[in-house]
């Protein structure tokens, strides 16, 4: 690879999921060439010419190896799902911080980070408290750095409560259902983070929602509509379940825990944003049902 061509790679942390994937699509059908870091590089399923590289956000050898003549990173690598070294406190509290300190010691001109709209210091939340640590460090690290807050997810989302009612005929609801929420595309977030990754660093940090505010209820409804089926009851964990099971679970199963945990919290805690300004500089995202229309292959073959 020449000169020229390294020094504008942009280097990519969690390209294999959701939203890592939709970016690394955007980068490389803008021309940009990209290079995406995974643990195991046999296993990742990208493009033909998209270089893939090992690298561990606990071994520091892997990741300056995995960043040496780039120009950016991009990270979406997340602990939220994981457990141990690959938990919150394996990955936000102690590899993305590794990351960050790798990119200081190899002069990448700009770090692109995917925290979440719930971050926040005082979180219920271990995961939201350690993504607003790393938000700190970032922003403390002297790196030209831009920090991406979405939302949730439709396509996390959708996925999970499609199954509930393709399979079970009844909608899932995590306490009241009636909290309303600025749920937002993948697709849009991810478009914000190539533009962005191009760019130098200007310190930017914005909360990413959608165009529209639907309680989990309304989220369900449209779903099944876009289904054509109909909802036939609900699977209701009501918010003292949530509470308690996430108690009771913790011991033994540190994953669903969690997920307990943000289930009470997206029952109780505000999650509307208003993000027209981000929108209008970066283009107009989808509502879901408009995310329903276009994805509705996908979401059926993936239940």
């Amino acid at each position: 690879m020449d000169s020229v061509r390294e020094s504008s790679v942009i280097v990519v942390f969690g390209g294999t999921g959701k939203v890592g994937r939709q970016i690394v699509h955007q980068l490389r059908n803008d021309g940009h060439p990209v290079r995406v870091v995974t643990r195991d590089p046999s296993s990742a399923r990208v493009a033909g010419d998209v270089e893939v590289v090992a690298g561990d956000l606990h071994d520091r050898p892997t990741l300056v190896r995995a960043v040496t003549g780039a120009r950016a990173i991009v990270c979406t690598a997340q602990g939220g799902g994981g457990k141990g070294a690959n938990g919150p406190q394996g990955i936000e509290g102690a590899g993305i911080p590794n990351l960050i300190r790798v990119a200081q010691d190899t002069a990448i001109e700009h770090f692109v980070y995917f925290s979440t709209a719930s971050a926040r210091a005082d979180s219920p939340v271990e995961f939201f408290r350690l993504k607003f640590e790393v938000e700190r460090t970032l922003r403390t690290s002297g790196l030209p750095f831009s920090i991406l807050r979405p939302t949730h997810l439709m396509d996390t989302w959708v996925e999970m409560l499609t199954e509930s009612i393709t399979k079970k005929g009844k909608a899932m609801v995590l306490g009241s259902g009636a909290n309303p929420v600025s749920w937002v595309a993948g697709a849009d977030v991810a478009r914000v983070a190539a533009t962005l990754a191009v760019r130098p660093g200007e310190g930017w940090s914005a909360d990413l929602g959608g165009p529209e505010s639907l309680t989990l209820t309304e989220v369900n409804e449209l779903i099944a509509a876009s289904l054509r089926t109909r909802i036939k009851g609900e699977n209701k964990m009501p918010l003292g379940m949530l509470r308690t099971m996430s108690t009771l679970t913790k011991p033994f199963n540190q994953v669903l825990a969690r997920q307990m945990q943000m289930g009470a919290v997206l029952d109780t805690q505000p999650q509307v944003v208003d993000s027209s300004a981000v929108w209008a500089r970066y283009g107009q995202p989808l509502s879901l049902s408009a995310w329903l229309e276009r994805n509705r292959p996908a979401v059926t073959e993936n239940v």
